[in-house]
């Protein structure tokens, strides 16, 4: 009689929840890795706020081969990045002035244009200033004391101010951050320094480390 028995075949073992990352984190502006904490950097006013449905992180390479008469398959070595493009992404529930700054882009608050209220005035044109210098995720890591912590650099929201209103619910605004370089990037480059993406990922030391 043949025993038709499922084979307990698993990549699980027993540092597999160690290595979990664990809810939707925090996303804050400008965050000095090394000198902050998630408990400083909120006492100072760097979270974006809470958010609503978590975030993403991402990293895409855009590759081409090289291309030769009579080479038919992929051929190691011969392979180059022609692009990277990074972005963090959150769904934020707090509207707040600086929110809508941020996600529109190009945008200036006039203090007091109206008694009352601040205006937020659209512009035609980018400036340096409205590029956050970071956007950082921190999320836990399970097992580690210290969280994960993912920066996005010389960060800008290129998809615009859209705020969803529901009956029953809550207004949200989707920021999506992707990173760019310095502009002096490319000079560096000229020294021999390679020209990096402008994203780091900071993974805690394990125990086992």
């Amino acid at each position: 009689m043949n025993k038709r028995r499922i084979k307990p075949y698993s990549g699980f073992n027993k540092q597999t929840v160690d290595h979990l990352i664990l809810d939707a984190g925090a996303f804050f502006k400008n965050f000095t890795v090394g000198t902050d904490t998630y408990a400083s950097a909120k006492k100072a006013g760097k979270c974006i706020g809470a958010t609503s449905g978590g975030g993403e992180f991402s990293v895409v390479n855009t590759y081409r081969s090289g291309e030769f008469d009579g080479v038919r398959s992929r051929v190691k070595g011969n392979l180059f990045i022609d692009s990277t493009e990074v972005y963090l992404k959150a769904t934020v529930a707090e509207i707040t002035e600086e929110i809508i700054k941020n996600a529109v882009g190009t945008a200036d608050v006039v203090s007091d244009a109206v008694n009352g209220y601040d205006k937020i005035e659209g512009r035609s044109y980018v400036v340096d200033e409205d590029y956050v210098e970071n956007i950082t995720w921190v999320g836990t890591l399970l097992g580690e004391e210290k969280p994960v912590i993912i920066q996005v650099y010389n960060a800008f929201n290129e998809n615009g101010f859209t705020m969803t209103v529901a009956d029953k619910g809550q207004a949200s605004v989707e920021l999506q951050f992707f990173g760019a370089l310095e502009e002096e990037a490319y000079d560096l480059a000229d020294d021999g320094e390679d020209v990096k993406a402008p994203y780091a990922i900071f993974y805690p030391k394990t125990a086992e480390e």
